[in-house]
């Protein structure tokens, strides 16, 4: 797992996708305590078996023939999702997003890897036609640039000893760094907690992809003096995952809070936008000071997760199209620090180019008709958390 995903379970309870627990008061699934004086709900135990056994024999009495059955829940009700485990809704959520997203190298290069949305062209026909569209492409870089990269990964390397305590938090707990800016909390806000979570998990699919296809080397498999300070995951290093994961986490937990006809107050001022960036982009120089990225690693990752942050917002609320960007790593100057401020402009909330190394595709546009009500669902009660 993941340091962000992996921060939103310590938050909202989130063990993966086995289950959630310690949403609203819930410890686990082993029960809730402190609730007018019940304690240990739905506990499986040996113990908890007997005893139910035991009452059920000193209180059923002679059985007697139920009335009517009880009215059918409605099928495909997004409501239904509130009557799930938070692990199922997690599940769902990830199928109503994961299934529409394709994977493929470049047909002509073997350097490039291309992420779609698949997007359907007709609500008639049974099954329905699909298209493929861009989302995002991105070109791994030389080893020369990679080698040229080595310097600053030498110079962050004096930060350490001031970062040391971030880097280590941020291998499991990223999360509680934005909800020191906006007041997440899983007795307060989770929902949104549920969609951040997503977020994350659809981030954590498509960059392990990417990491695969275009399968690039560690700063210190290019020099023994780099020495990481941390154990280097055992993944490829282009795109950066924390990066992608910060960016995706930071861009989605924004736009909602400045949604709607009556946005939050202080959330959504551009204040709380620049805030949430400059927290992304320490969390991805870390990596770096850590020993275990390349500012280019960054660059990618930066644009990957503001790219499907972008998208995943576009999905949960019915947008009429997506943006689809490009990353050439081939073609970014070797020497070149990671700056989110040329990827992205706080004050009209949108990614920019940068370089020729970051392009924009175009705008892509969805077939609206097959929106997800259960991924809208869930961006409409996380946005009433902050109403």
């Amino acid at each position: 797992m993941n340091s962000l995903m992996s921060g939103i379970g310590a938050l909202s309870g989130i063990s993966g996708i086995s289950g959630i627990s310690g949403i609203s008061g819930i410890s686990g699934i082993s029960g809730i305590s402190g609730i007018s004086g019940i304690s240990g709900i739905g506990a499986d135990s040996p113990l908890s078996a007997d005893a139910l056994i035991r009452t059920r024999d000193g209180i059923v009495g002679t059985w007697q023939s139920p009335g009517g059955p009880p009215a059918p829940l409605n099928t495909a009700n997004p409501a239904n999702l509130e009557l799930w485990s938070p692990w199922v809704r997690a599940s769902t959520i990830d199928f109503e997003l994961h299934s529409r997203i394709g994977f493929r190298p470049d047909a002509t290069s073997a350097e490039t890897m291309h992420v779609w949305h698949l997007d359907t062209s007709t609500t008639v026909s049974t099954p329905p036609t699909m298209t493929y569209k861009e989302l995002v492409s991105v070109t791994r870089p030389t080893p020369a640039i990679f080698s040229a990269q080595l310097s600053l990964v030498e110079q962050y390397a004096d930060l350490r000893p001031d970062r040391a305590s971030e880097i280590m938090a941020q291998l499991g707990a990223s999360a509680t760094f934005l909800s020191s800016i906006a007041f997440l909390h899983p007795d307060r806000t989770p929902w949104t907690l549920e969609l951040i979570g997503a977020a994350l998990r659809l981030a954590t699919f498509i960059e392990m992809r990417l990491k695969h296809g275009l399968a690039c080397r560690r700063p210190h498999e290019y020099s023994t003096q780099v020495q990481p300070m941390i154990l280097t995951p055992a993944h490829g290093s282009f795109p950066s995952g924390h990066a992608t994961e910060a960016f995706i986490a930071s861009t989605v937990l924004w736009s909602l809070l400045g949604a709607g006809t009556a946005p939050h107050p202080v959330y959504s001022a551009a204040t709380c936008g620049e805030q949430l960036m400059r927290l992304a982009s320490r969390i991805a120089i870390n990596r770096t000071v850590a020993g275990v990225h390349f500012p280019v690693d960054s660059v990618a990752g930066a644009v990957l997760g503001l790219t499907l942050a972008h998208y995943f917002v576009a999905r949960c609320t019915g947008a009429a199209s997506y943006d689809a960007w490009k990353v050439d790593g081939a073609v970014y100057p070797g020497t070149t620090d990671f700056q989110w401020r040329l990827l992205y402009d706080v004050s009209t909330r949108a990614q920019t180019a940068a370089g020729g190394y970051v392009t924009a595709i175009g705008t892509r546009s969805f077939n609206a008709g097959w929106h997800s009500p259960l991924l809208a669902r869930l961006w409409n009660k996380a946005h009433a958390e902050w109403a």
